[in-house]
């Protein structure tokens, strides 16, 4: 009796085991997994600064994990730089800080911005009048009534905004823009009695016209 108790316990235990799946793989188990990830928005707030995106891009994922020493030597060279940039800004006075963001957008690399952070508030006035950007207040310093006579007899004053013209001359019939549109060097035409007329913008100001 003994004896045929434990041979049906063999074959049980036997039987049981041959239940469980030899090769198995985390792969293979996912494919059967109707588990759903947590949403960013839907499932749990996001908080100030959280994109929300819950994937990387393969240009993240590089820049994680990159290919060649060189990649790492330009990640951190990178890295600096930006840490170098976020320490000038933070020593910038509320003034100079409100300038620098007017302008900001307008230095296009972090080693441009790191330049112009470094220099004299002159010489930031003077890199960025020889870049293009911002016109000089004395070269064309006109008063209000100046402007407003001009407005009144249909005259183009240098210095004048963009909507200023539009205001005397009005629309232009054309516009062509030269290089990057936020640098706003833009020449309007207009037809006027037959005759074609240009004006030249300049970071958005009149620097000429025929």
């Amino acid at each position: 009796m003994l004896r045929h108790f434990r041979f049906c316990f063999l074959l049980i235990s036997l039987i049981s085991c041959s239940q469980f799946q030899t090769q198995r793989s985390y792969l293979s188990e996912m494919e059967h997994d109707d588990s759903t990830f947590f949403a960013p928005k839907e499932d749990f707030p996001v908080v100030a600064g959280d994109t929300g995106r819950y994937w990387a891009s393969e240009k993240e994922r590089n820049q994680r994990t990159p290919h060649s020493e060189q990649d790492v030597a330009e990640d951190r060279a990178k890295l600096a730089l930006k840490a170098e940039l976020r320490t000038l800004e933070g020593n910038q006075s509320e003034t100079a800080m409100e300038f620098y963001e007017k302008y900001r957008d307008k230095l296009q690399t972090t080693s441009e911005r790191i330049y112009f952070l470094k220099l004299s508030n002159s010489d930031r006035r003077d890199y960025l009048e020889t870049r293009g950007f911002m016109q000089s207040p004395s070269k064309n310093a006109y008063t209000a009534n100046e402007k407003m006579f001009a407005r009144r007899h249909s005259e183009i004053l240098l210095g004048m905004k963009k909507n200023e013209v539009v205001g005397t001359w009005g629309k232009p019939t054309r516009v062509e823009i030269a290089g990057n549109p936020s640098y706003q060097n833009e020449r309007w035409v207009y037809n006027m009695n037959g005759a074609t007329k240009y004006i030249y913008f300049e970071s958005g100001e009149v620097q000429g016209w025929e």
